[in-house]
C-alpha cells in the first residue's frame, strides 16, 4: 500500500497527491489516513476516489495531525506500506521500493541538508519492526518535539541503525537540493518541504496537467 495522511491544515494538497500516486502506481493499493480532515474533504475523497482506502477519522488532539503519522503506518491495513507525506510529488512508479527493504527494517533516505539526518517524508516497511514502535512512542510524548524527523533524531541520532535500510536518494529528492542546483534525472519523488515548497505546489505543480 502507498499511503499518506492529512489533517485540515494540509488537505488541499490531497487530490493532487492522489492523482500522482494513482497515475504511476497501478499495481499497489492507495490509502489515506484521516488525521483530522474536514467533513467536506472526506466526502470528496469518498466520492471522487472510490477505490482509495480511507481510514476512520482520528480525533485531532494536537495542533498537527503529523503526530499520528507513525500510528498510521503501524495500523495500516496492509503489511507492506510506503508512507509519503502529502507534499511529496510522485513522478513515476515507486512499487519497486518494497524490494529494497529487508524484513524487520525501515526504509529511509538521508537528509543531507540537515547534517545527514534520516529523512522521514518517505517511510517504507514490509512489516512492523521494533524501532517503528519506539519511534512512535517518542513522537507521541508530545513534549515539545517538533515532529517525526526530530523524534527519530532524538531517539537514534543520524547513526547507522540495524533496523534502518538506507534508500537511494531518488526515492525522496528534497526541494532544497533542487534549489541548490543538485538534480537527478532518475528521481522518483520530490519532497516539496516547508511553506516554500507548499507554495510551489499550489502555485505551480497543481496547475500542471496530469
Amino acid at each position: 500500500m502507498i499511503l499518506t495522511g492529512v489533517d485540515n491544515n494540509h488537505e488541499d494538497l490531497l487530490p493532487w497527491w492522489l492523482n500522482n500516486a494513482i497515475k504511476h502506481n497501478t499495481n499497489e493499493n492507495i490509502g489515506v489516513w484521516d488525521l483530522g480532515m474536514s467533513s467536506a474533504m472526506r466526502e470528496r475523497i469518498q466520492k471522487e476516489y472510490p477505490n482509495v482506502w480511507l481510514s476512520i477519522a482520528l480525533p485531532k488532539n494536537t495542533s498537527s495531525g503529523w503526530f499520528y503519522k507513525l500510528h498510521a503506518v503501524i495500523d495500516a491495513p496492509e503489511k507492506r506500506v510506503a508512507w509519503l507525506d502529502v507534499d511529496c510529488e510522485i513522478l513515476t512508479s515507486i512499487e519497486d521500493v518494497f524490494d529494497l527493504v529487508p524484513p524487520e527494517m525501515i526504509g529511509l533516505t538521508r537528509d543531507w541538508v540537515r547534517g545527514n539526518w534520516w529523512a522521514t517524508g518517505v517511510i517504507v516497511v514490509n512489516d512492523r519492526p521494533d524501532l517503528l514502535y519506539k519511534w512512535n512512542e517518542r513522537l507521541l510524548r508530545n513534549d515539545g518535539i517538533r515532529g517525526d524527523q526530530e523524534a527519530l533524531q532524538d531517539l537514534i541520532g543520524n547513526n547507522i541503525h540495524e533496523e534502518i535500510q538506507e534508500l537511494p536518494q531518488d526515492y525522496q529528492w528534497l526541494r532544497i537540493s533542487l534549489n541548490s542546483g543538485h538534480d537527478s534525472p532518475t528521481k522518483k519523488v520530490i519532497h516539496w518541504t516547508g511553506p516554500v515548497g507548499r507554495k510551489h505546489i499550489v502555485d505551480v505543480r497543481m496547475k500542471v496537467k496530469q
